[in-house]
């Protein structure tokens, strides 16, 4: 009876196979009489053979495995295997058979699937007899699951066995490739599967050949082009045998403009081991840029037609580009369920099944975390939530259920799993703190709305109250911020607690005139407090006034869904379709690294009068120079091995949320400041400065960030003024006569040994590997700012310096070691150290790089004609990693160690 079951349910999936664009017709080999497991999460292994691609056998681990049960000698070549995500993920496993369930014989060592569909895909082998098929899995790309939701054992002597059914084969992989030219981003970015890189060439016919290492049948090549929505790239492609004989295949190829993915080329049928990309520029400019590149066989080879750019995929695309726009720039990035957890209003039991012992409503979690090992994703459908094209549906019918710990209500909602969470660890961390900008958005329609709705006592009548929205604290019993529609005649509603105590109070927000069409609320936390907006209306609460500041030292996660503020056994549902939900976290620019205090050591100075004053001047002015060591020591503090009395540094930290990066002052540094991750004292004893891309910008006219030092010949008297000519900044000899006896000091020489431990690896290509490591600075402009440069694939650096000149507006490029593009076959390598020296003397600017073992490297410039010898044009220097990349990932970096570190000035002489 239970073979005919199977059968039957066998045919059964063929008809589903057929429905979903599998070609599959009659299989003629008898269905497996059982089928037993190694293991498994309570997905047993029988939902292998049930028909139905919505169920699934999964089991944990490398190695675990199904056993077919056949009963008699049977003779098979080939297994069909349908698997769970299969369309997102390649799945790995071997195929052995028997004849006595003992002893096996293995047929497929390891395969894996394609990655690409949900439906059956037929893996062939010699055609063998046998009693038992065994399949053993070694886990998905994305974990050690194996989740098969059907399996077929077939002969393809007499059962069908379509093309279509064999896994496309991969893509070939060059074992080499090179170009004719690049500007840093090389070609080997073609094939690295990222198409957030490129290989870049200026110029007409640059090129790129892709070696595959022996001879193979081709007939198309997938690109994907930088900035491929924006302009049409013009290309030729060439092939070769032997990669002296070129031969055209593709002369006068355009891309289409209008896409940045995969576009595919077709030509006829070739065999070739090289292939050669030539570029011609592209509608905007001479330079070619290409993402990613490759050779295709469609005969082997996966070739959607999605990837052929005609006009209808063209208009697809901008309208999907237009509407993400849209939603983004008027609602927010759209999440993903990956983002949640869903709390059901019925038990586990109920959910899970009577096995299960833990209390409580149902909770399905993301990434194979639930109880049973489900996941929480666009797959699940219950009675209380499920997926389709208009949105998530969620569903509270008031006929009882289960509630939360310390809940009187029962939900349907969602909690959010912020912060990174792991999949399947603690809820705990799962949380994201005051600070920066958090904002849940939604837009969603009331489809059904409990007719006789009564409040908790079951008896008295209430509005039909659902909260649809929240922020909560963890371990707070007190919601922070709860949105609630309670009618038609009514405005939506929403209830804060003033503190983390009970402490509720409530603002009205704009009514909503008919929940049953698309409305819209937002709720968003800012560094100063709660925004609020539905129905039109927008409402601003602060922390400090309407809120607690104690609010900000907690943590938080939003909720959304159906939170019903009625008894639970009123009758009838609450039922919302969102057809968006978003999260959007923004960091403050500067909300990161540790905080160092600036407090007055008492070990180190006389700090007794900041008990009465905190702002008092508890140091020496002027601040004594500290003796220094002839060689920095390791252990010390940077003041202690460098003098500091006349530097403060610029931080790309905001940690007193001002706005402005962090300086500290002459006095904390020469107290023995140091900031353990961006400036210290490194192992070698050097000074240890380093710049991210991301932080706080000293100025609006500024593009980049910096730790940087800033010459302050004050040395620690805050009667002098920062700016201006004056006794903290100096003035060239060329200067009025006035400025020059105002000033601290006339003309100067800034001296400095240092080595390079590394730059920026990503970014826009005239960015990427530079940043300035000296600068003399006026009150506007820069007389030098000298650059350090390496690009990604170069094993040396350059140097190289900007004179601005301030009457006409422009820069003048000097180039000292290797070229400002950063190509050099002599250049200075990560950790070799050198030195520079930068001097002015009047209209005169001087810089050199030293290097043991070359010659010096100068440079005079004759800043006559510059602008720089007229009243008011005050000066300081400059040292540090001033990041000139703002393209490139935020946590890339710029770091330097400096070993010497000093400056002189002369003075007026009458």
């Amino acid at each position: 009876m239970k073979q005919n079951w199977i059968k039957h349910v066998l045919s059964a999936s063929v008809i589903a196979a057929l429905s979903s664009g599998v070609a599959l017709a009659q299989v003629v080999t008898p269905a497996p009489a059982s089928v037993t497991s190694s293991e498994h999460d309570g997905n047993g292994p029988e939902r292998a053979l049930d028909g139905d691609f919505k169920t699934r056998w999964s089991a944990n681990g490398e190695g675990s495995w199904m056993v077919f049960d056949y009963t008699k000698p049977t003779t098979f070549s080939a297994v069909k295997v349908a698997l769970h995500k299969g369309d997102e993920r390649t799945t790995s496993f071997g195929i052995a058979v028997s004849d006595d369930g003992e002893n096996w014989t293995t047929v497929i060592e390891k395969v894996t699937s394609s990655g690409t569909t949900l439906g059956l895909e037929r893996f062939d082998f010699e055609p063998v007899t046998a009693k038992y098929i065994k399949f053993t899995g070694f886990g998905n790309s994305s974990s050690a699951w194996n989740s098969v939701t059907e399996f077929i054992g077939v002969n393809c002597a007499i059962d069908s066995c379509d093309p279509s059914e064999i896994p496309p084969q991969p893509i070939l992989v060059p074992v080499a490739v090179e170009s004719s030219e690049h500007d840093g981003n090389g070609p080997d970015r073609l094939i690295d599967n990222d198409v957030k890189t490129r290989w870049s060439a200026n110029g007409d016919g640059s090129w790129a050949i892709l070696d595959y290492g022996d001879v193979y049948p081709f007939d198309a090549v997938r690109a994907a082009f930088h900035k491929g929505d924006e302009r049409a790239t013009s290309f030729d492609i060439e092939v070769s045998v032997d990669g002296n004989t070129w031969t055209p295949v593709l002369t006068g190829a355009k891309s289409s403009g209008g896409v940045t993915s995969f576009e595919r080329f077709e030509f006829d049928t070739v065999d070739a081991r090289y292939i050669k990309y030539i570029g011609h520029g592209n509608s905007s400019n001479t330079w070619n840029s290409v993402t990613e590149l490759a050779a295709l066989n469609c005969e082997i080879n996966q070739c959607p037609v999605e990837h052929i750019i005609t006009e209808e995929v063209l208009a697809a695309a901008k309208l999907a580009a237009d509407k993400k726009k849209y939603q983004i720039k008027h609602l927010g990035k759209a999440t993903t369920l990956d983002d949640w957890k869903i709390t059901l209003p019925i038990t586990y039991k109920a959910h899970f099944g009577d096995n299960v012992e833990k209390d409580g409503a149902a909770e399905i979690l993301p990434s194979e975390c639930s109880l049973d090992g489900s996941s929480f994703n666009a797959d699940v459908k219950n009675p209380y939530f499920w997926v389709d094209n208009k949105g998530w549906h969620f569903k509270t019918p008031l006929e009882g259920g289960a509630t939360t710990p310390n809940a009187t209500y029962i939900r349907t909602e969602l909690r959010e799993l912020g912060n990174g969470w792991k999949p399947c660890d603690s809820m705990s961390g799962a949380n994201w703190a005051h600070g920066g900008t958090h904002t849940l958005t939604a837009t969603l329609t009331l489809d059904q709305i409990p007719e006789t709705p009564l409040k908790k006592d079951g008896k008295s009548k209430s509005d039909p109250k659902v909260v649809l929205g929240q922020i909560h604290a963890k371990d707070i019993s007190a919601a922070t911020v709860k949105l609630l529609w309670e009618g038609k005649e009514k405005p939506v509603r929403v209830i804060l607690n003033k503190n983390t105590e009970k402490s509720a109070f409530s603002v009205k927000l704009g009514k909503i005139d008919d929940p049953s069409k698309p409305w819209s609320y937002m709720i968003r936390m800012t560094d100063d407090g709660i925004v609020l907006k539905a129905g039109g209306v927008e409402k601003s609460l602060k922390f400090g006034e309407e809120l607690d500041n104690v609010w900000k030292d907690e943590t938080f996660y939003f909720k959304a869904g159906l939170y019903p503020q009625i008894y639970k056994n009123s009758g009838g549902a609450f039922e919302a379709t969102f057809s968006k939900l978003s999260i959007e976290h923004t960091k403050r620019d500067g909300d990161f690294g540790v905080h160092v205090p600036l407090i007055c050591n008492p070990e180190v100075s006389d700090c007794s009068c900041v008990e009465q004053d905190p702002n008092c001047q508890w140091w020496e002015v002027p601040l004594p120079s500290p003796t220094i060591p002839a060689k920095p020591v390791a252990g010390n503090t940077p003041g202690e091995n460098f003098d500091l009395t006349g530097w403060y540094v610029s931080l790309p930290f905001d940690h007193d949320k001002n706005g402005k990066p962090d300086d500290v002052f002459e006095w904390h540094l020469a107290q023995g400041y140091e900031h353990p991750e961006l400036f210290y004292t490194g192992e070698d004893g050097g000074l240890v400065m380093k710049s991210y891309i991301k932080g706080v910008r000293t100025s609006q006219n500024t593009k980049y960030v910096r730790t940087e030092l800033r010459e302050m010949n004050r040395r620690g008297d805050r009667s002098v003024e920062l700016k201006g000519v004056n006794k903290n900044n100096w003035v060239f000899s060329s200067a009025p006569i006035e400025d020059q006896k105002a000033a601290a000091g006339v003309d100067g020489v800034l001296e400095a040994t240092l080595k390079i431990d590394h730059t920026t690896t990503t970014g826009e290509p005239n960015q990427v590997g530079r940043f300035i490591i000296g600068q003399i600075h006026d009150q506007d402009d820069e007389p030098v700012r000298l650059y350090y440069r390496k690009l990604p694939d170069r094993d040396t650096g350059t140097v190289y310096f900007a004179h601005e000149n301030t009457r006409e507006g422009s820069d003048t490029f000097y180039e000292l070691v290797g070229s400002m593009n950063g190509i050099t076959d002599d250049g200075i390598a990560l950790g070799e150290v050198f030195s520079y020296r930068i001097e002015v003397v009047g209209n005169t600017l001087t810089v050199t790089v030293m290097r043991d073992g070359k010659p010096d490297a100068v440079q005079v410039v004759d800043m006559s004609e510059s602008g720089y010898d007229v009243g008011g044009k005050y000066m300081y220097f400059k040292a540090g990693v001033y990041n000139q990349n703002n393209s490139g990932d935020p946590d890339d970096y710029a770091q330097v160690t400096f070993y010497k570190l000093e400056k002189s000035h002369g003075s007026y002489q009458e």
